[in-house]
């Protein structure tokens, strides 16, 4: 059984949603070594950066297109007569129609948050989406909180949807993070959008630097999916808050969670959330939005706050940073929440998943 993984991903900047997909395949790699009855090959544009190390996937390198060209023409030619698996958002049309084709759809936040998209990728996701969820053979999505709202708006497709929760680090990372943990910053993770709040968090950001003297780290980058956010430092903050920049290695990530006094992620809205849950397993604290998908996430491990209200997010802040028997309870009960989300199981769950759909296929 072979089963086609559309590598797109290969070729983006590592946000979420490729995230997602390079820790999948890599849990898929280590999968496949005690698996005998399936096969995986990934298919990708032409590459500019390394390929993948993969030792039990197979990557072709295939086609002369790119972006959605690459894959809306040239997919379904070498990947017809399979089993297609999308793991980013989209899928070719031509195989949505003429073969078995999963897809991870992981929010649908360009429908509840339009104007933090570009007018053309909002229209094409319309256009697109709509078409996933008639025609795909089954669908993953990456929370029981983001299931539901995706029935509400396209229940038609409810017995085909399937929440998959994606994972954290790695087992065994705390003990490298408690060994150097320095507490000299609130770090902040995430694209510089609307959707993830970032005016309001640079707002804190700014506040707290003159009012407090805290540092602040944020590690990111505005991305052309979105509308732009402008972003200006004052002059008398530049030693207080630091940009470093979009990081693509999750393993470069770790020291900035180790050396955090938290993790701030107050976003509006969150599928699952990555952070969080990368945070706890290197011993972080975190504060994050009260909405549903963070709780089911986060559960009692974090301190919650209402993302629309500054003075919510603030107080918050203050209140993890000026107490230390919090922080260090935190951090403690995080480490048990973290290791409840592992990406072998998102892995092993999915690959039973296709698993099933090849053989109905």
């Amino acid at each position: 059984m072979e089963i086609v993984i559309n590598g797109r991903f290969l070729t983006q900047n590592v946000s979420g949603v490729q995230r997602y997909a390079r820790e999948l395949l890599h849990s898929l790699d280590t999968i496949l070594e005690d698996t005998a009855d399936i096969k995986i090959t990934v298919l990708s544009p032409s590459l500019m950066v390394p390929a993948p190390a993969w030792r039990n996937i197979r990557l072709r390198q295939v086609g002369r297109l790119h972006g959605h060209a690459w894959e809306q023409i040239e997919l379904p030619w070498y990947s017809r007569g399979h089993l297609l698996f999308c793991p980013g958002n989209t899928a070719p049309i031509l195989s949505l129609l003429s073969q078995p084709v999963v897809v991870t759809v992981h929010d649908l936040s360009y429908k509840y948050f339009p104007e933090a998209y570009h007018p053309m990728f909002r229209l094409w996701y319309r256009f697109l989406t709509p078409l996933i969820f008639r025609y795909a053979q089954s669908i993953i999505t990456v929370s029981e909180s983001e299931r539901r709202a995706i029935n509400k708006h396209h229940p038609k497709a409810a017995a085909r949807l399937q929440a998959i929760p994606n994972g954290g680090f790695p087992a065994g990372i705390s003990t490298i993070c408690l060994e150097g943990r320095s507490s000299s910053y609130i770090l902040c993770v995430g694209s510089f959008s609307k959707r993830k709040n970032f005016p309001r968090i640079f707002e804190t950001a700014c506040r707290l630097a003159r009012e407090r003297e805290f540092n602040f780290v944020f590690v990111g980058e505005a991305s052309k999916t979105f509308v732009n956010t402008h972003v200006h430092v004052p002059e008398d903050l530049t030693a207080k808050i630091t940009f470093v920049g979009a990081i693509n290695d999750p393993a470069e990530l770790v020291p900035y969670y180790c050396k955090a006094a938290c993790l701030l992620f107050p976003s509006l809205y969150e599928s699952s959330g990555l952070p969080p849950i990368e945070a706890m397993a290197c011993g972080c604290p975190v504060i994050v939005s009260d909405i549903s998908a963070l709780r089911e996430r986060c559960g009692d491990a974090a301190i919650y706050c209402d993302p629309t209200d500054i003075n919510s997010i603030i107080a918050s802040v203050l209140r993890l940073m000026d107490d230390g028997a919090l922080r260090s309870k935190l951090s403690t009960v995080g480490l048990e929440r973290a290791a409840k989300f592992s990406w072998r199981e998102c892995a092993r769950a999915t690959l039973d998943l296709l698993r099933i759909c090849s053989r109905a296929a």
